[in-house]
């Protein structure tokens, strides 16, 4: 770590001699293995087998990553996460990689997990990444969360100014897609299953929230309980991730499933394996 951190202080080293990383590691491969087979029935000739291998992959770790960020205090509910997440994968096609990871790297920006503020190069790294999954989308709320995760960051304890500038830069980017990508919103409804169980996976993961008064897991660096203001702010960050881009209607929706998957394991994960 200590040698990632000269470049970096975003990025987590999934280090092999801890138990919960090996499961992680593993259970990679199953997770290609089963992406890729489901691309072969599909009738996928052998480069989109391995695209749907790799992004597979990448879907669970994802998902088992972005849900430590959430609830660093419940790490078996990081598996949960993967699996949900992964399932969301396999069940919609049409589901993003990219604001999920756009998602997670901003609440890591907020709750600084690593324990070190970000660089420069990271700083700009977040922002490209929520620029360009802004457009992708488009996603103009997203870039309003990215702002808003910038701005926490630079006004919070042990604040980092430079920040401000980020979130600027989020605003100009939420306001050109505004102006540059047209309607940004459907009027097309949720379907009346997804309308109502939505509603319950935010309040459930609003009580989870409510429910936390202490953070005893440590930053990756320096091994100082993280902040749970901090742990607080991300979580608000990573649920209004996934309620932007409801605007879309039915393509949001599935736009967002793989965060959607990772919100719902956090108050299903709180149930099952309850903080002691």
């Amino acid at each position: 770590m200590n040698l990632l951190n000269r470049f970096t202080s975003i990025a987590r080293v999934l280090d092999p001699r801890y138990p919960t990383n090996r499961a992680v590691l593993l259970l990679l491969a199953p997770a290609a293995g089963i992406a890729g087979a489901m691309a072969l029935s599909r009738g996928s000739g052998l480069p989109e087998t391995a695209l749907s291998a790799l992004f597979g992959a990448a879907a669970a770790l994802a998902g088992w990553a972005f849900a430590r960020e959430l609830a660093p205090d419940l790490e078996r509910l990081a598996f949960l996460g993967m699996l949900l997440t992964f399932g969301a994968f396999l069940a919609v096609e049409s589901s993003s990689l990219l604001l999920l990871f756009a998602a997670q790297f901003l609440v890591r920006v907020v709750n600084r997990s690593v324990g070190l503020p970000a660089r420069i190069v990271d700083s700009v790294f977040v922002a490209g990444l929520t620029v360009w999954a802004t457009w992708a989308g488009p996603f103009p709320g997203l870039a309003l969360i990215g702002a808003l995760a910038f701005g926490l960051d630079a006004s919070m304890k042990e604040r980092f100014r430079r920040h401000w500038i980020f979130a600027g830069i989020c605003l100009a980017a939420a306001g050109l897609s505004l102006y540059g990508q047209g309607q940004w919103w459907s009027p097309e409804s949720l379907p009346a299953t997804v309308a109502g169980l939505l509603p319950i996976v935010a309040v459930a993961y609003g009580l989870a929230m409510w429910r936390i008064r202490n953070v005893t897991s440590p930053d990756d660096v320096t091994g100082t309980p993280l902040s749970s203001a901090r742990v607080l702010a991300g979580m608000a960050v990573g649920l209004l991730a996934g309620l932007q881009a409801l605007a879309r209607g039915q393509a949001g929706l599935e736009a967002s499933a793989l965060v959607w998957a990772v919100l719902a394991s956090v108050p299903l994960g709180a149930l099952v394996w309850p903080r002691r």
